[in-house]
């Protein structure tokens, strides 16, 4: 499908930021929405809306041909589990209906890694898309619950929604480059997400493949690099840091990530061009 103009919200975010970067180089129109409003630093063609807020939702979104959903906070750690829900899954909603209502039909979003829980739990390896979904908290249960809601959407109304079960996404910047350099260093940090990873500037790719591609209906898809963040081979990771009770699945290199991103790569081409190596050096 020809894109022109996308709406981006969570526009001001770091993983906002790359994906706005990335498509407008790319000659796109480019609307963005964060809750945060303007700055100096803030892009041109920019709006400041609140996801929760329904109302002129609609209207900021007329004219676009597609939506990168990335409003909502990267965790609910800092906030109670109403706020959580309403800063995901009522924002997330809202979002959809308006895209509903302005006519459009492409949606990606940011999905989570969360949606399946404590990984030493899943009965095997590597995690893909059909692993056990068992999110620990409201942060990924609203994802989930969008996850069946994009389902519904494009059921009822003929759309096409892609939700992104993203890795720890990285940053080329000084905040990314200390945030990168600290779990690398501390090599058992990322044992949460399997030491798995994606650059900001290959998530904007993802989600542009998905908004481009002639894919109907509803899709998630992990979303990380091929490899870790570790010069530790992967089985060694794993024997070391709590998953050393599974078996270490096929791997095509030794630093592969057992976080299972075949789906992206074969149904949309998909394919990064950033590693963590080149954020450190």
């Amino acid at each position: 499908m020809q894109m022109k103009r996308v709406i981006v919200t969570g526009s001001l975010g770091g993983t906002g930021i790359a994906i706005v970067s990335v498509l407008e180089e790319r000659g796109f129109d480019v609307v963005g929405l964060d809750i945060h409003c303007r700055t100096e630093a803030s892009p041109g063609n920019y709006v400041c809306h609140d996801l929760r807020e329904a109302a002129g939702l609609s209207d900021l979104f007329a004219g676009a041909d597609g939506v990168i959903h990335f409003g909502s906070p990267p965790a609910d750690s800092w906030m109670s589990t109403t706020e959580g829900f309403h800063q995901v899954a009522v924002a997330g909603f809202n979002v959809f209906q308006a895209a509903r209502n302005a006519g459009i039909k492409r949606i990606a979003w940011a999905s989570s890694i969360e949606t399946y829980g404590d990984q030493t739990l899943q009965p095997a390896l590597p995690v893909t898309e059909e692993s056990n979904l068992a999110p620990p908290g409201i942060y990924g249960c609203s994802k989930l619950l969008l996850e069946r809601l994009a389902v519904d959407y494009c059921r009822w109304h003929g759309m096409s929604i892609a939700g992104f079960r993203l890795s720890r996404i990285i940053y080329d910047n000084d905040f990314g480059r200390a945030k990168l350099k600290r779990i690398v260093e501390d090599e058992g940090a990322g044992g949460d997400c399997f030491w798995s990873y994606v650059d900001a500037r290959d998530v904007a790719t993802a989600c542009l493949a998905w908004l481009e591609s002639d894919r109907q209906g509803a899709e998630v898809f992990n979303l990380a690099a091929n490899n870790v963040h570790q010069e530790t081979p992967t089985a060694e990771l794993l024997k070391k840091y709590g998953y050393d009770h599974f078996e270490v699945p096929p791997l095509d290199s030794p630093h592969q990530t057992p976080f299972s991103t075949k789906k992206i790569r074969e149904m949309l081409g998909w394919t990064e061009e950033y590693d963590w190596r080149d954020i450190l050096v």
